[in-house]
């Protein structure tokens, strides 16, 4: 049975009557989250970091994105949806936004928003914060909830280099929550906002209605979840009048929030560097705690290779995807920011302070002494492993292998490598091993 949206605390769960025990998720997970047991594979709840990797490298389907549908919103009076730019980039050159946000309203929901104009005003408040800042350096982005989870856990002193604004499309659904409330007179709790994602990550912030950079936000759809009922009103809608078409003020510039070291680009900060990848930004964050990179004034984080691009619940080729957006952006023919134009989010306040903090708590009831015996055991276990990190027991290298036989979690037999061992010195002790020498 699926575990409830709302009370999980993670965007994805195992299924183990489809997992077949064949250990590419093990291999995958950055941050060495998974274990395979008796054939089948799950999860270690308090390491997830909700990246979504195994999701894009399980061939059976076992490995589930726990989202929204569309019957999760038929208790709401009026419903807007937020697309991820990405959604943008995975139809054909020659299908453009207005087409694509037209077509999205005509699937169900009652208004459509589209966030590039929300970008501009975010850029703005973050080119200001990293201007006025005088704290520990580099400041660190913080739009892509992996990166922010792996800093709340792995790198709760880093937590104050994350840039505190609310993200474009945070603030988007604040704004058209409130003005639709306005226009219609409905309590804003009687209107649904949506978001279309690109991956796992931001499902599971959604979720937690404490999290205040998504606070509006009411559930998230998948776009592989609403690719194919989208491309069929799309179709239609191609085929339909001018007229048939909805206004939206998109802005090209504001387009280059979704590509990869496109808030730099933005920013037009000659002093900054951008990665992507959860290995790599485990090493970036790594160089950052021992402070190799305190000349650096900011560093843009992806957990998803070419950023939201590459969410493991979009459709499109990633490279494709990447073509699709330059294309966009070209097309909108913005190239800098756009100055003069009003801006329709400028009454709000971006800043939210303290609105991180780590995962962790503090055990005051640790018992130290037991915790440095498991210490010296797993050292001990450790020496006597072949450390080739080979999977094969279920633990994804020996060093976890070692921390999971302290536990109880397997015995030292389960490593191929020492059964195998100890066969060879029960043979060569056996009469039979006697007789061969």
């Amino acid at each position: 049975m699926n575990p409830v949206i709302d009370t999980y605390k993670h965007s994805i769960y195992f299924e183990p009557t489809r997992c077949t025990g064949e250990m590419d998720c093990l291999k995958v997970c950055p941050v060495e989250s998974i274990r395979v047991r008796n054939g089948k594979a799950r999860m270690l709840e308090d390491k997830c970091i909700d990246c979504g990797e195994c999701v894009k490298i399980c061939r059976t389907g076992a490995i589930i994105p726990l989202t929204n549908t569309f019957k999760d919103f038929s208790k709401f009076e009026y419903t807007i949806v937020i697309p991820s730019l990405a959604l943008y980039t995975q139809f054909d050159r020659h299908i453009k936004p207005k087409t694509i946000l037209s077509s999205l309203k005509k699937t169900g929901f009652n208004e459509v928003v589209d966030i590039t104009r929300a970008c501009i005003s975010v850029l703005r408040t973050i080119g200001k914060y990293v201007k006025d800042y005088k704290g520990r350096k580099p400041l660190i982005s913080s739009f892509c909830p992996t990166c922010v989870k792996i800093i709340q856990m792995r790198y709760p002193e880093l937590i104050e280099n994350l840039i505190p604004v609310i993200s474009p499309m945070g603030l988007a659904a604040k704004e058209a929550k409130r003005e639709a409330s306005v226009r219609l007179e409905i309590e804003e709790s009687n209107i649904g906002v949506i978001y279309i994602t690109p991956c796992p990550s931001k499902t599971v912030i959604i979720s937690k209605k404490t999290e205040k950079y998504y606070s509006a936000f009411d559930g998230a759809i998948p776009v592989s979840e609403i690719y194919n009922t989208l491309y069929d009103a799309i179709q239609k809608t191609a085929r339909s009048k001018d007229d048939d078409f909805e206004y939206f003020d998109i802005s090209g510039f504001g387009l280059n929030f979704a590509r990869l070291g496109g808030l730099g680009f933005m920013m037009n900060c000659d002093n900054c560097i951008t990665v992507s990848g959860i290995n790599n930004v485990l090493f970036i964050l790594d160089e950052i705690e021992k402070g190799k990179l305190h000349n650096v004034d900011f560093v843009e984080m992806h957990g998803c290779t070419e950023a939201c691009l590459g969410g493991p619940m979009n459709i499109e080729n990633v490279y494709l995807s990447r073509t699709n957006l330059h294309n966009l952006i070209n097309y909108y023919s913005e190239s800098k920011i756009p100055f003069g134009k009003k801006d329709k989010y400028e009454s709000y306040n971006l800043i939210c302070e303290n609105m991180f903090e780590p995962e962790f708590k503090d055990d005051i009831s640790i018992d130290i002494k037991k915790a440095l015996s498991k210490r010296s055991e797993r050292k001990k276990i450790y020496s006597v492993l072949p450390k080739i990190n080979c999977g094969a027991c279920g633990s994804p290298t020996c060093e976890t292998f070692a921390e999971d036989a302290v536990e109880g979690e397997v015995s030292l037999t389960d490593c191929i490598m020492l059964a195998n061992k100890n066969l060879e010195e029960k043979l060569k002790n056996s009469e039979f091993g006697m007789a061969g020498e």
